[in-house]
């Protein structure tokens, strides 16, 4: 009895530990997931305090008689986080030139069991201090990650309280790992850049290998352009997703520790991961994880640069409150600071 016992505790230990990894692995593919239960070790992780209003009349550097009342002390009126709500900046980088990719960020409320991926177009034009090029893309090329987190907060009026990126060749090594991505392809995609990369795939449900997925990211010849490649990676990211958590081998665990090592950054923490992934269970990957994309057009033009993407002021700020508002109250076009084009290419 007592050798049963110890068995089912080492079985549970091991599929613990295997679902963890397996939810750091979904964090660098733009996934979030996992299993553990270690709940008594693992804080929730700190997040972004609001900017609060500091009345200057309450400070005793200027009247000695006045309050001993913490001056920080947020006033009536000002941003309240919700509770269990973070907001996980998702970076893609493949394009060989130090920008981004893909860029989308992940609204987790933990308390609905609910992940909404944002993805934002990687043209959106962006108020850039530190740049005349008027794209978001080229804030991780000029900055890395830190300016593109600034950017984005900036843009959208949100807190962004943690960052994964991933170089998107680590998908060659994933998907090899599990043995291909079961999926379906919705149509011929056929590219030759003269660089050397190729893609050449064909309409139909079919086993990718993993060079096979990476061609289907990184296809580029959809009627809608860009919009069309975000809308293809989401649903190879989620299909990868559930693949890899219904997989449940652990004879493989070596080489996604040396994918994740070799392919992924993040300014988590491990307790901050140990939290993710504990409260991850309650996430269903049928209904509990969505994707959407920022509306807008493609076409806008500002200063000298062509085929930039204006954000939809009235979407997004619809878009944003839905998913990524971490706070009790709304947020107005005033809270954002969205660019207008000067002209479009079809108007």
């Amino acid at each position: 009895m007592g050798r049963q016992k110890h068995k089912k505790k080492k079985s549970l230990s091991n599929r613990i530990f295997w679902k963890f990894y397996t939810v750091l692995v979904i964090l660098a593919v733009v996934i979030i997931g996992g299993d553990i239960a270690w709940s008594m070790f693992v804080k929730p992780p700190e997040i972004a305090v609001p900017p609060t209003i500091i009345n200057p009349d309450t400070s005793s550097n200027q009247n000695p008689d006045a309050s001993t009342e913490d001056p920080k002390e947020p006033v009536e009126g000002a941003l309240v986080r919700k509770e269990n709500f973070y907001n996980i900046l998702l970076v893609g980088c493949d394009d060989g030139h130090g920008n981004a990719d893909t860029i989308m960020v992940a609204g987790y409320d933990i308390t609905k069991g609910e992940v909404n991926l944002v993805s934002i177009p990687r043209d959106t034009m962006i108020d850039r201090s530190w740049s005349k090029f008027p794209k978001l893309n080229a804030a991780f090329g000029r900055g890395g990650v830190d300016l593109l987190r600034d950017e984005i907060s900036t843009t959208l009026g949100i807190p962004i309280d943690f960052y994964v990126t991933v170089d998107l060749s680590a998908f060659v090594d994933i998907v090899d790992a599990i043995g291909g991505l079961d999926f379906y392809v919705p149509q011929d995609m056929y590219h030759d850049d003269e660089g050397g990369f190729i893609i050449d795939l064909k309409e139909g449900q079919q086993t990718l290998s993993g060079r096979d997925t990476l061609e289907l990211v990184r296809y580029r010849g959809y009627s809608s352009a860009d919009i069309g490649r975000t809308e293809m990676q989401q649903k190879v990211l989620k299909a990868l997703a559930k693949q890899i958590l219904s997989w449940n081998s652990i004879t493989k665990f070596n080489s996604f520790i040396e994918i994740f090592n070799s392919n992924v950054k993040t300014d988590m923490s491990l307790s901050d991961m140990l939290y993710f992934a504990q409260s991850a269970l309650s996430v269903d990957m049928d209904s509990g994880v969505n994707t959407h994309t920022l509306s807008g057009r493609g076409d806008a033009k500002i200063g000298k640069y062509d085929w930039c993407y204006e954000l939809d002021s009235v979407a997004t700020v619809e878009t944003v409150n839905e998913y990524l508002n971490p706070y009790t109250t709304p947020l107005d076009l005033e809270d954002m600071k969205l660019v207008k084009a000067d002209s479009y290419h079809f108007d």
